[in-house]
This record gives C-alpha cells, sequence and structure tokens, in this order.
C-alpha cells in the first residue's frame, strides 16, 4: 500500500469512482486532508461513496510518535506546520478561481487540525464570497476550534430561516461525524461540543451540527464510512443504516424543529449524506 501520509511526492493524490466518470467537473471541487497513517483506500472510498474525484492534500509522516507531537505543535501552539501551508495554497487557489462554485473539505483525525488551521487562515487572506464556496466535512475530528464568524446577525426578536437564529455565517455547510467511543474524536470535537464538557472548553468557537454514532473505532473507512455510509453493490443504500436511521431527539436545527411535526432522523438532515452516489443537495 502507497501512503497518503508517506514520503514527499509531486505525484498527484486522487481517488477516482470505479467505471465510471466522476459527477463533478472544475465547478465542484472536492479534498480531502488526512490523519495519521492513511492509505490511498482511504481515497479510493470516498470517490466510490461520492462518485466524485477527490484530490488528497498530503499531510506527511513522519512516525506515529512524531506525528502524535506535530499534531499537539498545530493544535495547542497554532504552528503553520509545512503541511498546512500546501493545504492553505492549494484551497486558496480553488476557492479563488472564477469557475469554482464549490469547494467540498472532507477531513480525518489530525485533518481536522490542519483543516481548521487552514480555515482560519483563509477567513483572513480570502473575500467572504470566496470562502462562502466551502463546505466541511469532518469525522473523528482531532481540532479544539472550528470557527464560523457571523456575517449577518439575526434580526431581534426573529428566527433566521435555516439558521437557527444564531445568524448567516461565512460557510454555510460544516459537519462533524464521531464515534461516542473515538478517543481522538473524545479529545477533540466530542470534548469541545459537548454540555458536560463545555465549563472546560475555554470559550472555543466549534462550529456545525455533530452526528454522534454510538460505537468506537478512529479508522476512515472501517469505523466512519463503513457504518455511515454503508456500501451493497458498490452502491450506497439509499434507504440508509443504522447510524444514518437514529432517531433525533427534540432539538432546534437549522431553526426548524427536528422532531417536533414529524419524526426526523440523521439522514434528514445531513446535508454530507445528499451527495452520495453522486447526487447533490435537495436545494441545488
Amino acid at each position: 500500500m502507497r501512503l497518503l501520509n508517506g514520503a514527499p511526492t509531486t505525484e498527484a493524490l486522487v481517488g477516482l469512482p470505479d467505471g465510471t466518470d466522476p459527477v463533478n467537473d472544475e465547478h465542484e471541487l472536492w479534498f480531502f486532508i488526512n490523519g495519521v497513517a492513511t492509505g490511498q483506500s482511504n481515497l479510493d472510498l470516498l470517490a466510490r461513496t461520492f462518485q466524485r474525484e477527490v484530490v488528497g492534500i498530503h499531510n506527511i509522516t513522519a512516525g506515529f510518535i512524531f506525528d502524535l507531537l506535530e499534531c499537539l505543535i498545530q493544535r495547542d501552539l497554532d504552528y503553520k506546520t509545512k503541511d498546512i501551508r500546501i493545504g492553505r495554497a492549494q484551497l486558496r487557489s480553488a476557492l479563488a478561481a472564477p469557475a469554482t462554485k464549490k469547494v467540498v473539505l472532507i477531513t480525518h483525525s489530525q485533518g481536522g487540525i490542519e483543516g481548521s488551521s487552514i480555515l482560519d487562515w483563509l477567513l483572513t487572506d480570502l473575500s467572504t464570497e470566496a470562502v462562502s464556496k466551502l463546505e466541511i466535512y469532518n469525522f473523528g475530528n482531532a481540532a479544539r476550534h472550528f470557527s464560523n464568524p457571523l456575517i449577518k446577525s439575526p434580526s431581534p426578536g426573529g428566527v433566521g430561516e435555516g439558521k437557527g437564529g444564531r445568524g448567516e455565517r461565512v460557510i454555510k455547510y460544516i459537519e462533524h461525524y464521531a464515534n461516542s467511543h473515538d478517543f481522538v474524536a473524545n479529545i477533540g470535537v466530542l470534548n469541545f461540543t459537548s454540555p458536560q464538557a463545555q465549563p472546560y472548553a475555554d470559550g472555543n468557537p466549534f462550529y456545525g451540527p455533530v452526528f454522534i454514532r454510538e460505537g468506537s473505532g478512529h479508522l476512515l473507512n472501517m469505523h466512519y464510512l463503513d457504518t455511515m455510509f454503508t456500501m451493497k453493490d458498490g452502491r450506497v443504500h439509499d434507504e440508509g443504516n443504522e447510524f444514518m436511521n437514529t432517531i433525533l431527539q427534540d432539538r432546534r436545527d437549522r431553526g426548524e424543529m427536528v422532531n417536533g411535526n414529524g419524526v426526523k432522523r440523521i439522514k434528514d438532515v445531513s446535508r454530507l449524506w445528499q451527495y452520495r452516489n453522486g447526487g447533490g443537495p435537495k436545494d441545488e
């Protein structure tokens, strides 16, 4: 297996769907930032799941121990390592291109730390119009924050449609997926978003809904994609799976009652789910 985060290379790291052309083109670009010891198989499964060409942003490994040290430096000292600088350049170029209408970024594990750092940089480096092309979907996110500044506050006494009363944000869609017993997620996204952890969260902004699967494991293919986007005969089950069919509790999500006027499941509010098998969001 050729490691996605192996030795530096000039070769483009790309995942392509099997036996068919990807449904995206230069108007819709997909990127993936990997975690520790990630293989080409992750890119390939992402490409098959969503029927898109997915470009890998190269998070190089220095060995397991040094990778953990790098995570601490990136996350807690906010140091922009070479991986982050290269990733920022790739995403900046994609977002700034006039032909680009949408950029989808998927991250896993340490990739969430790098994605968070790159996002902070892009928010100061590009116009709101350019950054608003971005959508971000994270699995087992190890980051300690995920920023998404307000560009328009909610009207007094009103609830913005689709905004949950929180006002309009630069990036319209950020989602996090986590296993409840994933150690990395528990020191990252789950630590900084769960109600019981809020006193220790230092006020860090962590924007976006968190969809939690009861289970363990941190590997992207085995513990996340295979359980959340289960495939049969080369296609994701349109009827869903145990995770996607989980009924959401009563809560407000993007300005609507999730379970007040009828049952809603994770697949009903997950935007990433709509991209399965080459599909797209219903609002486009």
